[in-house]
């Protein structure tokens, strides 16, 4: 390319150009040509990398979420037990929510939100798949509730701990989030059936 930067590079620039004018205008305000003009490039080269601006919106979610389940995967790699494993999963995954305040009241708007399990596996399905597995694993092991369905607890964790933060970083901006942290880990710990 001409200026030397990769697909990569001007994907990136467009994301990062997008969440800057959504942070600072909203979704509705927000149009495609600020992104462009942000990001330093012609209007039809947005639409190379992405169909509207929800498919940009779509596409920060994915980012987010990617960031988070590499989060959560490295502080769970080296937990010695199940109570550990939420303790440092639940942190890591709120420190990366925490990051995308500035954009989390689009990201987790109803407006943008996936309305089919298949939208909804697409964003989250490999963040589930890895709770899952956790979730399988200590009860292998004798440290959770054999009872418990690993899917849909999976399922849940993720949804408390997306409305946990919502609620932390959205709706009561001012709260301390380790005490948010510590509800969730509180709440997970004890339907999990692990001692609290």
């Amino acid at each position: 390319m001409a200026d030397g930067k990769t697909r990569a590079d001007r994907r990136a620039d467009l994301l990062a150009a997008a969440r800057a004018v959504l942070a600072e205008r909203g979704l509705e305000a927000t149009t495609i040509s600020e992104i462009v003009a942000r990001a330093g490039v012609a209007q039809g080269t947005f639409y190379l990398y992405f169909p509207s601006k929800m498919g940009i919106i779509k596409a920060l979610t994915h980012e987010m979420n990617e960031h988070i389940l590499a989060a959560v995967r490295n502080a769970t790699l080296n937990a010695g037990s199940a109570a550990e494993v939420v303790e440092a999963g639940v942190s890591a995954a709120f420190e990366q929510i925490a990051r995308y305040q500035d954009v989390l009241h689009i990201i987790h708007s109803p407006v943008t939100s996936f309305p089919t399990l298949d939208d909804w596996e697409a964003q989250f399905g490999p963040y589930r798949i890895l709770i899952d597995g956790l979730i399988r694993h200590w009860q292998e092991a004798g440290e959770v509730d054999a009872t418990v369905n690993p899917e849909i607890t999976a399922r849940l964790i993720i949804g408390l701990i997306n409305h946990a933060a919502d609620d932390c970083y959205i709706y009561n901006a001012q709260s301390d989030p380790a005490l948010y942290i510590t509800e969730v880990i509180r709440f997970i710990s004890r339907a999990l059936g692990l001692a609290v």
